[in-house]
Formats: C-alpha cells, structure tokens, sequence
C-alpha cells in the first residue's frame, strides 16, 4: 500500500509485535502487464494482526512484506468440506472487491484461519467488548449486594483491580463519558456532587506536567506526546473518565507543556481521588490517532503534599520514561501586602501596587515547621528538565462579581515562560451572559407597547368613509402583524428562559423564533500574572456574531444602509412623508417635556410637604421652562387641518340607530382595542382614578355584552394571546382586501340609485357573505369568526386571555386617545388651560416663597409671521419641537402676576397687591401647602393629557394620508431595524454589567463615565462579499443607534442574586438604568453615553472577492470618531494608569499610536489587520469596551481573541516574542475558543478547510488538526 508503507512493513517485520496468528498460506496473487493479465499462486508465509493479513515473499517468517490484506466488511467462506487439488481452499467475500482464493495444507489450519479471521472483524470486538463490560457490571453489583448485607460500602480503593484497557490502546466507548459522575453512597456525605465550576473557589492543586526518555518509534523518531489525566470515578472501580490533557507537541522526547490542570473540590475531587496520567503518541493530527506509551497512576493527596514529584510510566513493554508533576497547593496563604493602596490601572489592565489581596499566593506545601523558617523562594527561568524549583506560588483571581452577572464558566490554565526568568499565570475563562435573553425581552415590551399605542392612535379617528377606510384598515393590518411578530418573539424567548439557556447557538442563527437573540454570545477573560514583574490584569472580550438578520433562504436585501437610503429616496419623492416624520418627532417630544414636568410637579409637592420655600423656586422656574417649550411644539394651522379632516370624513352615527344597526366590522375590530395597556404616566399624587374601560361604540345601558369590562373576570396577566392577534389580523385582512375591491369593481345603476346606495352602505357596513355562511339579508346573524362577538351571545363565556385582559385604560380626561366617537378639544383652548394652570400654580408658589411682586411670566412670545406648510424639526435638538405661528398680541396671554395699576372704578383695589389665585390666602395661616398646590398641577396634568391626545391624533392623520406602500416599506425597515439594534443593546449591556460587576471600580473609571462615557470597539471579521455585505451593513446601523442609547447607573436591590438592568423609554429615546453595588455608587447620579466605533477588515478567502471601499470609508469615518474621543478623553487629566498625573510621554504614544493607525487607513491594502490591532491597543489604553464578531462568532472570532491575548502577554507580561506561535497554537487547539466551537456544532474542529486556511493571514490560521469538515 502506497498509505503508511513504511509504517506497516515495520509493523510486519517488528520482533516485539504479537501477531493473532501465523503460517503458511497459498495465496493467489493477480500480476498485470501491459499486454497481459495472470494469476499467480505463491506459498508464503502470512501474519494476522487485527484485520491486517500480512504475505511476505516467500517461506521464510524473516522476508520482507510482499502486500497486506485489509480485512474490513470481510467474510471467509468455505465452499467444499473435501480438499481440491491445491488443498484446502476457503474464500475471502469482500463488499465492495473481487474475492481473495486462499489454500492451506489441512483442514484444521484452514479452520483454525478462518475463525481467527471471522474474531478479527470491528463486529465481533464491540460484541466482545460489550460482553465483558455486561460481566463487569454484573460483577460490580454483586459487589454491592455483598457489601450492603454486610453493611459496609465499596470505596474507591478498588480500583486497582480494573482491567487496564487504556494500557492495551482499547479505546472506551462514548457512552462511557456521562456529563457527571454518579455518586457513590459513602461519598454522599463526604464530598459534594459533580456541578458547575465556581469562579471564586480555590482550588485543592493546580499541576504542571513534563516528561522525559520518551522512547522512540521504530525509526529512530521522537514521539508526538500528549497527557491526559483520568479520574477514577466514585462509585465505580471499573471506569475511567477523562478530566483533562495537555496539548500535543511534536517530535519530543522530553516535552514541558503549558497547559496545567486544576483540581477543584467543587468537582468532586478530595485527597482520596485516584487519577492516572497516560502518555500518547499522536501519529495523526487530524484523526488524532495515537498508540499509549505509558501511564502512572497516583492519589491526589499526594500530588497536593510534594512539590515535584517524578513517577515513571508503565506499560505492557515494561518502563517507557518518566513523568514530572510541578504542583502548587494552597496551603500556606499569604498576601503579598495587606496593607496594600488601591489598584490601578495599567494599559487597560488592573495592576496592583504591590499586589493586593484579590490575587492570593501560596507558598509550597512542605512541613509546617521548616516553612516558617524559610523565606519566600523565587521563581526563576524553565529549563528543558523542568528544575524542582519551578512552581513556588499560586495565584488564584478574585472574579469580584462575575458570577452575578455571568453563569457556565469553563476554565483552561496555562503556564508560560517569560523573559526575566519567572513564570507567568494564565486562566483562560470562557462564560455566558445572564442578561442574553432579559435584554431583548425588554426591548420587546416598549416595542409591543408602542405597537398598541399606535393601533390606539387609528383606531380613535373613528370610522372613516371613501377610500380612507381601507387605507385606515392598511395601518391596523400592519400594527397588528407587528404585534403579533413581536409578541410571538417575546414569548419564544421567554420559553428559552424557562429553560435555562443563555446563548444562542451559531447552528440556529437563522431561526426566527429567535432572531432577537445575539448569536453565541459568550464572555472571554483572560487573566494573567507575572509575579517578576509584580503585575496582573484582567482583558475581557465580548465575543457575539454579526447583529443581522439572517435569512434562512439566504435571500439578499443589500442590508439597512441600502434599505435606508432607498426609503430616504422615496420620501424625497413624498411630500408627506417629512411631515408624518416630523409630527412623530413631536409626539415623542411632547410625551417626554408632559413625563418631566410631572416629575418637577412631584418633587414639587415633596419640597411642599417639608415648607421648603428655598428649593422650590428654581424647580418652579424649571417647568416653566418646559412648559413654554411644550406649547410651543404646535403649529395651530397644521392642527387645525387635521380637525377638519376627520370632521369631513369620520361616519357619525346617528342616535336613533345606535340599538338598531348591527355594529360594523370596522367598529367590532377597534371594540377589541379598549382594553389596552395605553395609560399615561400617572403618579400618585395627582393621579386620576383608574375605572373601566369606556365603551368606544356606546350602544345604551341596557346592553351588557358577555366580554365587557367587569372586576370578576379582569385578568392581571400582561401576556398577549398569540393566537387572538393572529385572528383579528385575518379579519383586518381579508375586510381590507373586500374594501379594495369594491373601490376597483362597484358600478351603480342608473335606474334604481337609492337601492345601489343602500346596497353599497350596507357592504361597507359588513363583512362579506362568504365569511359569515349566511345570505346577505340576514344582518343580525352571528358571524362563524370565534373572536370575540360583541354583539349578543349565546351565553356568558369568559374572553380569551391576550391584549383584550391586560391592565386597566383610565377613562377620566386624563385618557391618552380620543375615542372614535369624541370630538377633538381646539387647540388654543387646551393652550389656553395649560397656560391658566401654569400661572395659577406659578402664582401660589411664589406666593408661598414670598415673590408675589416678582415680574410677570410669558409662556408665549410673539414671533414673526412666518408662512410654511410643513413642521421645522431641528435635527439635533433634544426634544425636538415644532415652532408654533405667530399671534396677534391681543391673543397672547398675559401671565403678569404684579399688581395692576389702580383705576378710577375701583379705587380701594390700588393698594391691594396679590392676585385672584392667591387672595384671601394668609402665609401665616396656610399650613397645607400640598392642598393648596395639587388642584392646579391635577388641572395641569389634565391639560397636557388633552394636549397629547390632540398631538397624537394629528400624527395618525398624516400617516393616514401616507402613501401605503412607504408605510409597508418602513415597517419592514423598522423590523430589521429591531432586530439587529436587539442584538447589539444586548452585548453592550452585558458588556456594562460585566465591567460594573466584574472588576474593581476606582475614582478615575468613575469619573471616566460621569464626565465622557466608555469607548466601545467593535472589531468586525466580515468579508463584504454575498451575504456577509448585508451583515455588515446591518452592523453598521446597528451600531451606530447604540451611541443614542442613555445609561444611568443605579443601586442595586438588596438581596436580589443576579443584577438586572432594566430598560424605559421609547426607542427614539432608549433609557438603561444599570445597577450597582452599594459601595460603588456616588452620591451623585452618573448618567452616561457611549462613543461606539467599528472597525471592520475581512481575513477569509471571500475578502479577496469583495469590494472593500464602503470598508474603507466606514473605518476612516470610524477613525475621526475615535480622534475626537481621544482628545475629549486627554482633557480629562485621565492617563491609562488611571492617575491624574498624565505624563506627556504616556499621551504621546497614544497618539503616535492613532498617527501610525491613519497611515495605514490611508494605506488602504487587503487584509490590513493591523488597522485592528492598533485599534485594540487604543482601546485597551482608554479603557474601553471589547466587541469582536465575525459571522457566528465561532472561528474567526477564536483566531482574533486568542491572537489579541497572546499580544497582551508579549506587550505587557513579558511574553518573548519567539514562543508567541506555540502559545498561540495552544490556546486555539486546548483553550476555551475550541470549547466555544463544540458548544455551538458538537465538535472540537474550527469550521476551515485547506484553502481557507491558506487564505487567511499567517496569525489567524488554525493549527493543523483543529480544523476541518464541520456546520458552520
């Protein structure tokens, strides 16, 4: 065989190899030639071992090897019991070739062949192997029987006594490796179960591990070692289960790997656990096939008392060389300096100065008595033979508050050489965020509210006629389509939580159950020490794939910039569509001006309470402020179109028919909104009371529908009834549909008018005939559609529970919607409340503080005449506000609270100062200064209520008069909008409470966030080429909504295990209130916004293909954000030591640092990954947030996170540079970043072939055998 030739003639002419059997054979061989065919007959001697026939030349057991046959899918036959002429012949049926001919001289050799051959087959060893596994556990319960009638139990001390199938090569089967070990009776009670790693626990030793005289393979080659440690299991002395290995090395004959192994009691391990370490030499990388050369066997007590211990490896061959065990115990803890200062920060990491207690160090666990008497002994260089003194310490990380934040951790250690002679401590962590599905859940909610809002807002304009109608039933198809998608992901992610998954895998990224999800979100710390150098730190990347929206047919749309600058083409072409914009904008503004002015009004009526006269003036001269602002959102004329639009169009229904006419499918829909969650804001001070929802359709009192409001059968569930939606949506469709259709085919005769007209009313007025199953004529018949009938029922039944149950609307004026049957309060009058409740609430307080002669206050100034036909929105001004028209000074309304000049009709009121709101009050007789306060801020409240129900009806008659296919557009654009904005707010988030909670927060960070707020970077691995194009784009967007997003940091509850952000507002103005711990938060509120940057260079074959100046100008635009960041963050004071004292020459790499970062931007080359690696260092050097992403975050992602730690190491731990790629190949292939990839596909192999990885830089390519076929 041209396969392993050399490997397999050395196995056949091996003295020491044990064959299953051996003789002579007549084999008949077929020779070609060019011209010519024959079969040839040779008697030679034969070897069987395995499956593998072996024929030499000739006679001779010494010859050469002359072939091999494979025996797999083999099966010998005998075809006559009598000798034939050349003997005794049996046959060899192969599956897929010709059959073999082999005669031997009797018929007990040939029988004796043809059962070795038939024992050799895969069948019959896994039929053994099952056989004698079925025996040893029949053994092992007749063990416990015997042991439990005796009262005794059966340890772990047994062990010895298993049969050593590691020893032999046999490989176990998978069913042998259960996710946990069961526990023995007798080990109940002594050790706790098998569970999740605890982050803060110390562990019982952590071992480093060596060998030395590994032997040599038949060809004089060193092995390709590789250790893998087995824990006996409890309860069981029959198995042996995998802990952990070390990496594979190569061509090593005395190997010091860099992996160590941590022993944790949490994991079930004591001083009593038996653990064996076996050598392998790994032949094949990619297959991982390998042969054991030796093993040893220890307890753990053992390891935990020596400090180096040498044990040699045993095997069937006899001894095959040596391993070494470098332990560290945590026996003897002490701190380096108690009495330590308070961290701090160097180049992004945390450095003690000297070391304080959140690293602990352990001395070596020798006698008690002669480690008192010694000093502390240094670590130094690691030599080839692995000296005694190499492990001296151990270094445990303090993770604060990680596991609050964080669950599922998996831990990888490594121990690396550095340049000044010591060693330096990594643990690699790999963990999952908690707030993965709570983030978007709540994004959820404010969507879904809005949703309803808007539904509420069409719903209220009442039934219009023409085409209107239908336009109008377009709006609430759409709404309720988004209602019902978003509620179905709410509940889809509400599922996932009951389950207790907290990531999404890269598998089901284009699941849209779950498409608000981020894709494989995962958090990677690593941390470091070198104990030379007296420093530590901390780096943490949040790694999480593209915030996109994937499609499962993999069908293109060019991604939200495109889909963005498509729409924004399209409202050039809409006259309208700036307005709906613009009144949208004003809505918003005028919710968020009425939420702040009741929340002066409360800690007005605070101060009130306690006659605090100093503190109230500037909160009073703050609302005013605001509420002159507030009035002077709308322009009146624009209203007033608005008004007599619905006045010419709304259907009014007449009294006198109201308990005659069936209800309307129009009016049945909207009937089912009543009961939505859609209440202002009320506080409880001046709060209206909450009553039953009205009626939007009053048909009399006699009237009671089974399905109305009514206490006994409210039901307090907030969750929306999936399935209700989707059948009112149905019902909106197929009406909407009828509609438009009898716009296109409705002819009326001339000679019978009033019939037609009468016919024609009735249609409208009525769902079709083929929807109902009843002939036309029958009015008053009930539909078949179970949704919910509001006209008469058979009997009582109770509503399906949904959005029709959820929290009470207030129906006093305080309501937020007009009902369809209500007519809209003139603007000026509800300017005019406003501006009488103002000046009396104004006048009251200042009476209280004294300033009733204080000068007088205007809410609305003259302006000049300014004729326009839209709203003037001012881009960046927060809130945004629409300038109202200017009036006639008579119609201004004089807030002047002096005293007014005397006249001759009233002589004696010249000398009376005050006003008619405060007179006959006495200061000094005035006690209840909140009584005298709350009527006018209830009045007020009332008013600016009125005010957003007129707002909110303006802006759903300018999206009525939208065209309607701008509205499908953005209502898809809005979706993907969401989709991917979800994603990116909830890495970010997780990204916050992990540095909140995770690390040590000093001064300087705290500052950091008050006075600029973090840098987040977010690296991007896309190519922009097919699909990822539309990835990146969306990322782009998604990105840059975050900058908008408010954080403001508060305490955290007492008692409340996992800390969860909790987010308000709406999402043009997005709020994320963070918690913190007591000790953490100032006195002062720290309210903060992030500067988001995005730096993207495509590393994979595609990213040759892909155009890259959309790339090139993101990341330049990106870079003169990151430019203006840094010089707003050098005025702070704030060098990266977090210091106030910045030296000039610490600012001036950081800037040479962006200088050289520029020149290559400018530079503009493929795959220019050093763009991404200075943009870490500027990052780390600001202390800022870490973001890396490729497509699932799988594999490219692993190569970029494991080349930035190995750059941290060499930057700032002293890492030489000549052993960075052995690290790196060591992090990659036994690391966390390949446990990351067995998560998401269950395999250990990164998703790269051949010619990808060729493709790739030369620092981001897999190691051989980590890679190769698998699900991306």
């Amino acid at each position: 065989m041209r396969f392993n030739r050399s490997e397999l003639a050395s196995l056949a002419t091996n003295s020491s190899t044990r064959f299953d059997k051996e003789g002579l054979l007549i084999i008949t061989e077929r020779q070609e030639g060019i011209f010519w065919r024959t079969d040839v007959k040779l008697e030679c001697w034969c070897k069987l071992r395995g499956n593998l026939l072996f024929y030499l030349k000739d006679k001779n057991p010494k010859s050469s090897v002359a072939g091999v046959l494979v025996l797999q899918d083999c099966r010998p036959r005998i075809h006559h019991e009598q000798p034939e002429l050349e003997g005794y012949v049996f046959d060899l049926d192969f599956k897929d070739s010709p059959s073999q001919r082999i005669v031997t001289h009797s018929a007990a050799d040939r029988l004796d062949w043809v059962r070795s051959i038939e024992a050799c087959s895969h069948q019959q060893i896994d039929l053994q192997i099952k056989q004698l596994e079925e025996q040893i556990a029949a053994a092992t319960a007749a063990k416990r029987t015997a042991a439990a009638a005796i009262g005794i139990g059966i340890g772990t001390g047994t062990g010895t006594v298993m049969g050593n199938r590691i020893d032999q090569g046999l490989p176990l089967p998978t069913n042998m490796f259960p996710d946990s070990w069961p526990a023995s009776a007798s080990s109940a009670t002594a050790e706790a179960p098998f569970e999740d790693l605890e982050l803060s626990e110390l562990p019982i030793c952590e071992t480093a591990i060596s060998c030395d005289n590994l032997p040599l393979d038949s060809f004089g080659r060193p092995p390709n070692p590789r250790v893998i440690c087995s824990v006996l299991q409890p309860g069981e002395d029959c198995l042996w289960r995998q802990h952990a290995r070390t990496e594979l090395l190569e061509r090593e004959r005395a190997p010091n790997f860099l992996c160590t192994m941590r022993f944790l009691r949490s994991a079930g391990f004591k001083a009593s656990t038996r653990l064996r370490f076996s050598v392998h030499d790994v032949r094949e990388r990619v297959s991982l096939t390998s042969l054991p050369l030796g093993h040893a066997e220890v307890a753990l007590g053992v390891i935990q008392d020596a400090t180096r211990l040498r044990l040699p490896l045993s095997s069937p061959r006899g001894e095959c060389g040596f391993i070494t065990l470098a332990s560290w115990a945590p026996e003897a803890a002490n701190e380096l300096n108690p009495a330590s200062g308070p961290e701090r920060t160097t180049n992004g990491l945390t450095q003690p100065t000297p070391p304080r207690s959140s690293t602990q160090f352990f001395q070596p666990a020798t006698d008690s008595s002669s480690s008192s008497k010694t000093t502390r002994q240094k670590g130094h260089r690691r030599t080839q033979s692995l000296p005694p003194k190499l492990g001296v310490r151990l270094f445990v990380p303090q993770q604060c508050g990680v596991g609050r934040v964080c669950v599922n951790p998996c831990q990888h250690s490594y121990r690396l050489h550095s340049s000044l002679g010591a060693d330096i401590s990594v643990l690699e962590t790999l963990l999952e965020s908690r707030l993965c599905c709570a983030v978007p859940q709540q994004l959820l909610s404010i969507w879904i509210q809005r949703e309803k809002e808007l539904l509420q807002e069409i719903s209220g304009m009442g039934e219009l006629s023409g085409e209107w109608r239908w336009r109008q039933m377009n709006l609430l198809e759409e709404h309720l389509r988004l209602l019902k998608d978003y509620s179905q992901a709410k509940q889809n992610i509400q599922q996932l939580m009951r389950d207790g998954v907290h990531y999404k895998r890269s598998a089901a990224k284009t699941d849209e159950a779950l498409e608000f999800l981020p894709v494989n979100l995962h958090v990677q710390r690593m941390w470091a020490q070198n104990d030379a150098l007296q420093r530590r730190g901390v780096l943490d990347i949040v790694t999480v794939g593209a915030f996109t929206r994937h499609d499962a047919k993999g069908r293109k749309c060019g991604g939200l910039i495109k889909l963005l600058q498509e729409s924004k083409s399209w409202k050039l072409e809409q006259s309208n569509a700036c307005k709906v914009q613009a009144a949208n904008d004003a809505v918003q503004a005028t919710k968020q001006l009425r939420k702040e002015i009741v929340e002066l009004m409360s800690q007005l009526l605070q101060l009130a309470s306690r006659r605090s006269a100093r503190d109230m003036m500037p909160l009073c001269n703050e609302m005013v402020g605001k509420t002159r602002t507030l009035l002077n959102i709308w322009e009146p004329s624009i209203v007033e179109e608005a008004v007599t639009f619905i006045e010419r169009h709304r259907i009014i229904e007449e009294p006198d028919n109201v308990l005659m006419e069936p209800m309307s499918p129009f009016r049945k829909i909207t009937q089912q909104l009543s009961a939505l969650e859609l209440k202002s804001p009320e506080l409880e001070d001046f709060a209206t009371p909450v009553v039953a929802p009205p009626d939007l359709w009053p048909r009399g009192q006699p009237l009671m529908r089974s399905n109305s409001w009514h206490p006994s059968n409210s039901s307090p569930s907030s969750s929306l009834d999936i399935n209700a939606i989707d059948t009112l949506q149905h019902v909106v469709k197929c009406y909407n549909a009828h509609l438009r259709s009898l716009e296109q085919h409705q002819a009326v005769p001339p000679q019978e008018p009033q019939c037609s007209e009468l016919q024609a009313e009735a249609t409208y007025q009525s769902l079709p005939p083929s929807w109902q199953g009843v002939p036309t004529e029958s009015a008053t018949a009930l539909p078949p559609l179970q949704l919910i009938d509001l006209d008469e029922r058979a009997q009582a039944t109770q509503p399906p529970a949904g959005f029709l149950d959820t929290k009470l609307m207030s129906s006093s004026p305080s309501a937020n919607y007009y009902r369809p049957t209500e007519e809209p309060e003139p603007l000026d009058l509800t300017q005019l409340n406003i501006e009488a409740s103002v000046m009396c609430l104004v006048s009251k307080l200042k009476f209280f503080c004294g300033r009733c002669d204080s000068p007088a206050i205007r809410l609305r100034h003259p302006k000049v005449p300014l004729k326009r036909e839209g709203f003037t929105v001012a881009p960046q001004q927060a809130p945004d506000v629409i300038a109202a028209p200017t009036a006639a000074p008579s119609q201004q309304l004089n807030l002047d609270l002096a005293p007014a000049p005397a006249t001759a009709s009233a002589p004696a009121a010249a000398t009376k100062k005050g006003n008619k709101f405060t007179d006959g009050l006495d200061l000094s007789l005035t006690t209840d200064w909140v009584g005298e306060l709350r009527p006018s801020m209830r009045k007020l409240r009332h008013a600016m209520d009125r005010l957003l129900k007129t707002a909110r009806l303006m802006h759903s008659v300018q999206r009525l008069q939208q065209d309607v296919r701008c509205n499908r557009v953005q209502a898809s654009i809005m979706y993907r909008r969401d989709v991917c904005f979800s994603q990116a707010l909830t890495a970010l988030v997780c990204a916050l409470m992990l540095r909140l909670w995770g690390r040590e927060l000093d001064s300087a960070y705290l500052s950091l966030l008050r006075e600029l707020g973090p840098l987040a970077y977010f690296e991007g691995l896309l190519s922009l080429y097919g699909s990822e194009t539309d990835m990146w784009s969306d990322m782009c967007i998604a990105i840059e909504d975050l900058s908008a997003v408010s954080f403001t940091l508060v305490l955290a509850a007492q008692g409340e295990l996992t800390p969860m952000p909790r987010i308000t507002g709406s999402r043009q103005a997005l709020e994320v209130l963070l918690p913190v711990p007591e000790h953490v938060l100032p006195t002062t509120t720290i309210s903060f916004k992030i500067t988001p940057v995005f730096f993207n260079i495509g590393i994979n074959e595609k990213a040759t293909l892909g155009q890259t100046r959309e790339q090139h100008r993101s990341n330049l635009d990106n870079y003169v954000r990151l430019s203006q960041y840094f010089s707003r963050y050098r005025k702070l004071g704030l060098n990266a030591t977090g210091a106030a004292d910045a030296s000039s020459s610490e600012w001036e790499s950081l800037q040479s640092l962006l200088g050289y970062m520029e020149q290559q931007l400018r530079a503009n080359v493929s795959k220019n990954v050093k763009i991404l690696h200075l943009a870490e260092d500027a990052c780390r050097l600001m202390g800022g947030l870490r973001f890396t992403s490729c497509k699932s975050a799988k594999d490219r992602t692993g190569m970029a996170v494991t080349l930035e730690q190995c750059r941290v190491l060499v930057r700032e731990f002293q890492l030489p540079a000549k052993h960075v790629p052995f690290a790196l190949s060591t992090m990659r292939s036994e690391g966390t970043r390949i446990d990351n990839v067995y998560k998401n596909i269950g395999k250990y192999k990164y998703a790269f072939n051949l010619p990808q990885v060729i493709m790739l830089p030369a620092m981001y390519r897999p190691p051989v055998g980590a890679y190769g076929k698998a699900q991306t």
